[in-house]
C-alpha cells in the first residue's frame, strides 16, 4: 500500500458534474425518531441547479432561497482541478426527504479514476442538515485514491441530525481541514466518520484535521469515529478543541489509532468511556462528567506508545459522586499526569510505566 502523499496542485478550472449516486460503504439501523418538520421549502432541483453552475465555475453559492426539502440524493463527481466552490446556506435548512437510507444527501467526491485533481478551498457553512426521512450520512467528501486530493476545506456553524449513519462522512485524501462549530446530533451511527479507503496500493489518507468548537450529542455510536479499510492504519492527526461529546451511545470520541490533541473539551455520560483510543494521544484541560454511564474518562491501550494527561479532570453526579477514575490504560507505553491528580485516578495492566510531573 502507498503511503506517499504526492504533491498539491494549485490553479482553478472546469469541473465535470455527474448526477449519479455513490453505492454507500456501510449502514447502521439504530432507530432514530426524527422531528416533524413543516416548512415551506424551495424547489430542491432548483437549489442543486444553483450549487452545480456555482461549482463549475469554482464559487461559493450564496443560497438565499431558504429551506429546501431535497427529494433525490446531491452527488457532485470533480474531475478537473479548481479552487473555492462551496456554499453558504445562509441559515437555511437542507431537509432530506428522500427516503432511501442507502444514499447520502450531498456529496463531493473526485473518482479514483480521475489523477491530479485538485479540489482546494471547500467551504459548506451557515445552516441546517437534516433528515426527515431515511437517508445515509449528511454530507460527504471523498477521494479515494492517493493521486488527487481534497484540500484546505473548511466546514463551519452547521447543524447535522437525525442521518441515518453519520452526520459528516470524511474518506480517502482529504487532508488540511478544519470544522468550526459544527454540531452533529441524533445519527444513527457517529456525529463524524474519518476514514482511510480507496483502491488497492493507492489509498487515500485522512490528516491534518482541526476541530473548533461544537457538539457531538446523542449519535447511535461514536461522537467522532476514526476508521480504516486496513485494521490498525486509522487516521490519527487529529486535532480537538473545546468540543463537547454529550450522551453518545459508544465512546465520545473512538479514535483506535490515537490522534493528536483534544483541549478543553467535554465528556458527558457517554457509552463507557469518553475516549477510546489506542498507541498516543494528549489531553489537555478535558473533563469527563456522568452520573455512572461513563466511569473513565479514557481508556487506552498502548503499543511502545505514549500517553499524556494535562490539567484533566472527572467529576461524578446524582450519586455518582467520587466513583470516577482518570482513565483505565493497558499494554505497553508511558503515562504522563501532569495537574490531573494522582496515579491512584489511573487503573493500569501491562506493561504501563505511569509517572506525576
Amino acid at each position: 500500500m502507498k503511503l506517499k502523499r504526492r504533491g498539491v496542485v494549485s490553479g482553478a478550472s472546469v469541473l465535470a458534474l455527474a448526477a449519479t449516486s455513490s453505492a454507500a460503504l456501510s449502514q447502521n439501523k439504530h432507530a432514530v425518531a426524527a422531528p416533524t418538520l413543516v416548512a415551506a421549502a424551495a424547489d430542491s432541483t432548483g437549489f442543486e441547479a444553483a450549487l452545480r453552475a456555482k461549482f463549475a465555475t469554482g464559487d461559493v453559492l450564496n443560497w438565499t432561497g431558504g429551506t429546501v426539502r431535497l427529494k433525490r440524493p446531491i452527488h457532485i463527481d470533480v474531475t478537473q482541478s479548481m479552487v473555492g466552490p462551496g456554499v453558504d446556506l445562509n441559515g437555511a435548512k437542507v431537509i432530506a426527504d428522500f427516503n432511501d437510507p442507502t444514499q447520502r444527501a450531498i456529496t463531493i467526491r473526485i473518482p479514483p479514476a480521475f489523477k491530479n485533481v485538485s479540489v482546494r478551498g471547500l467551504k459548506v457553512f451557515n445552516g441546517t442538515l437534516i433528515a426527515d426521512s431515511p437517508a445515509l450520512d449528511a454530507l460527504g467528501l471523498l477521494c479515494l485514491a492517493n493521486h488527487s486530493w481534497i484540500n484546505s476545506w473548511k466546514i463551519m456553524n452547521l447543524d447535522i441530525e437525525q442521518f441515518s449513519r453519520d452526520g459528516l462522512f470524511v474518506s480517502g485524501n482529504v487532508f488540511e481541514g478544519e470544522l468550526h462549530a459544527v454540531t452533529c446530533a441524533s445519527n444513527g451511527r457517529n456525529g463524524i466518520t474519518f476514514r482511510h479507503d480507496g483502491i488497492k496500493e493507492d489509498s487515500g489518507l485522512i490528516s491534518a484535521v482541526s476541530i473548533f468548537g461544537g457538539q457531538m450529542r446523542k449519535n447511535g455510536n461514536a461522537g467522532i469515529e476514526t476508521q480504516s479499510a486496513i485494521a490498525y492504519r486509522e487516521p490519527h492527526d487529529l486535532n480537538i478543541r473545546q468540543t463537547y461529546f454529550v450522551e453518545n451511545k459508544g465512546p465520545g470520541l473512538n479514535a483506535v489509532a490515537g490522534f493528536s490533541r483534544a483541549e478543553g473539551c467535554g465528556f458527558i455520560n457517554n457509552g463507557g468511556y469518553g475516549i477510546n483510543m489506542m498507541n498516543h494521544g494528549r489531553l489537555t484541560d478535558c473533563q469527563g462528567s456522568t452520573h455512572g454511564l461513563q466511569p473513565y474518562l479514557v481508556k487506552a491501550f498502548l503499543n511502545n506508545g505514549e500517553m499524556v494527561i494535562d490539567g484533566c479532570r472527572t467529576e461524578g453526579f446524582s450519586g455518582f459522586e467520587g466513583k470516577t477514575k482518570l482513565g483505565k490504560i493497558s499494554g505497553k507505553g508511558t503515562v504522563t499526569l501532569r495537574d490531573s491528580g494522582q496515579l491512584s485516578g489511573l487503573e493500569m495492566s501491562g506493561e504501563i510505566t505511569a509517572k506525576v510531573v
